[in-house]
């Protein structure tokens, strides 16, 4: 019976895989805006590896010496093995195979797949040759993909979540060195990456340096060679180092829904478009005037709007004999341009009106000419 604490261990582990697998579906499902094929490729470390008790090391000095349990670099796995086909040799030396990523955009995305590896240990005698011990491995990893870290060219993502191993230890004998106890084994491991990608987000390669952290014995092999008749348990949970090298094999980018949106303009919002005449100059000698707009030949239903510093000022200003007056403070900082802009052209075009400035004791008419397309102006300097 496992250790309550030990039990403890393994409801928080599948939890928390599981509430990644529930986030990499709602990612999936909700994102809705594209996805990669990778071919997967690259070299692993095995680590975890010990003898009964947790010990790397064990001896027998008068017999055969110490032997010393070590990590594996997958790409030292001994000569090809004719129980293997060539891919599944080439699968011992380097894991590779298919990852599928589903993205709703560059930042976050749910990747999973299908991999095929290895994992081993190495056990170097002082006396004898060195063992060298693999385990093929069935990966399918589920993690959540972020980019915390986007640069100008490059990328960093961040991979959390899960990998499913299914161990196969073959040969299940050695002989007077290894014996097999189980030859299959399925573990959840907790994976952690860190992933390079470069900005042109349909890049070929990116790369990546990963852990996955194993909690369950993945192959239960006895080992003989101390003194050639007692069996000492290895132990080797398939956790490992690995760089992969991710090459792209296609993307589909789903078109977004846009919502169509209506943007519906007034006559008044239109008037920003028109073109406006040079301005007629008007010196003043004051920091504010008196503007009053009439009409001093035929009244025909003019009427006009009066723009000042980039302002609407006066929306709606009917042109008539009797004149409509108000106040300009001028700026010191602004144009202090006055635009007339016609809103009609009445019966008789184009739309016409007397300007007249009261400075004091001194005033000054100008006469302005407006059409649809065309606003006269006038501009105040000091």
């Amino acid at each position: 019976m496992n250790p309550p604490c030990t039990n403890l261990r393994y409801v928080l582990m599948y939890r928390l895989i599981g509430i990644l697998l529930f986030v990499g579906w709602v990612t999936s499902v909700a994102g809705q805006s594209g996805s990669r094929w990778h071919f997967v490729f690259g070299p692993s470390v095995t680590v975890g590896n010990a003898f009964v008790g947790g010990a790397t090391s064990v001896s027998a000095p008068d017999i055969t010496g110490a032997h010393h349990i070590l990590p594996m670099f997958s790409p030292l796995w001994g000569y090809p093995n004719p129980q293997y086909s060539g891919m599944e040799n080439l699968g011992r030396k380097l894991h590779m195979g298919f990852q599928y990523e589903r993205f709703f955009n560059q930042k976050v995305s749910f990747v999973t797949g299908a991999v095929l590896g290895a994992r081993g240990y190495i056990i170097k005698s002082d006396f004898s040759n060195d063992l060298l011990v693999s385990y093929r491995t069935y990966t399918v990893p589920a993690y959540i993909s972020f980019c915390p870290w986007p640069g100008r060219f490059w990328s960093f993502r961040q991979n959390i979540g899960a990998q499913f191993l299914l161990s196969s230890a073959i040969p299940e004998h050695i002989p007077r060195n290894i014996n097999v106890e189980q030859k299959h084994v399925f573990s959840p491991q907790i994976y952690f990456g860190l992933e390079m990608i470069h900005n042109s987000f349909s890049a070929p390669f990116s790369f990546e340096i990963g852990y996955a952290q194993g909690f369950v014995n993945m192959i239960k092999q006895q080992y003989l060679g101390v003194d050639y008749f007692t069996p000492i348990p290895i132990y080797s949970n398939g956790s490992a180092f690995t760089f992969t090298v991710k090459y792209l094999l296609k993307e589909k980018i789903d078109p977004i829904n846009l919502k169509r949106v209506t943007v519906e303009f007034d006559e008044y919002d239109l008037l920003a478009y028109r073109n406006v005449k040079d301005p007629v100059k008007v010196q003043v000698k004051s920091d504010s005037v008196q503007i009053c707009v009439f009409d001093d030949q035929t009244v025909d239903g003019d009427s006009i709007a009066v723009e000042f510093n980039q302002r609407l000022i006066h929306r709606n200003i009917m042109i008539e004999r009797q004149a409509y007056c108000f106040n300009l403070v001028l700026s010191p900082d602004a144009s202090n341009t006055l635009i007339v802009h016609a809103l009609n052209e009445g019966k008789i075009p184009p739309n016409t009106c007397v300007i007249q400035i009261n400075m004091g004791d001194e005033t000054q008419v100008v006469r302005l000419k407006s059409d649809m397309k065309n606003s006269g102006a006038i501009q105040f300097y000091r």
